[in-house]
């Protein structure tokens, strides 16, 4: 009678088997893990890059059109008899309790007709800071009054800092005028990824 042989494995083999199996399983655990944290982080620096990047460029772009008026060519051919309403229209200061110089007003011309309105569309504009929340004037209203229109979601990102400062230069004796612009902010949930921008406006249709 032929006697038959079953192979298989022996304990000791499954063991280290199993071993090795537990040790692949939580490596790809691991990276998946670090894969999750990746991208989490990323979309959270996307979002704050959105939220404080788009405000920063719509308060460049507006300060980039001060003391602008439609009634241009009037000014320069007869400057006496048609003074701009638009100049001399930029203030600094801050809301009472913030850091200091952290509202900026001005005004320019949005409509072309040459006159500073105070209906719709009101020509007054500005921005501040207020509780770790840029706003955006409305109504020409003032930087210590109430009413101003939140313009960043303060449960997205916590605005640390918002600074303006004036710079009036004479090059060959033109006047020049610029505004230094200084915004700095932190995801809320997460105040280690933060952002900051900071740039030199100049304000060409300005006369100081």
């Amino acid at each position: 009678m032929n006697v038959r042989y079953q192979g298989g494995y022996t304990l000791i083999e499954i063991m280290i088997a199993m071993t090795l199996a537990v040790g692949s399983l939580a490596a790809v655990s691991s990276l998946v893990g670090y894969g999750v944290g990746v991208n989490g982080n990323l979309l959270s620096s996307a979002r704050l890059n959105e939220e404080l990047g788009n405000v920063y460029a719509l308060i460049i772009a507006d300060l980039r059109r001060t003391g602008y008026s439609g009634n241009t060519m009037a000014m320069v051919s007869q400057p006496d008899a048609n003074p701009s309403p638009f100049n001399q229209s930029i203030s600094i200061s801050e809301y009472p309790g913030e850091t200091a110089q952290s509202c900026v007003l001005f005004s320019y011309d949005s409509n072309d007709n040459g006159t500073l309105d105070q209906a719709s569309p009101n020509e007054h504009f500005g921005y501040r800071l207020l509780d770790g929340t840029v706003e955006i004037r409305r109504n020409a209203l003032d930087c210590t009054s109430n009413g101003w229109e939140d313009l960043t979601d303060g449960s997205v990102v916590n605005v640390t800092s918002l600074r303006f400062a004036i710079n009036q230069t004479i090059q060959q004796g033109i006047a020049s005028t610029s505004v230094t612009v200084f915004l700095s902010g932190e995801l809320s949930a997460n105040d280690k990824l933060s952002r900051t921008y900071e740039t030199v406006v100049v304000v060409r249709n300005y006369e100081s």
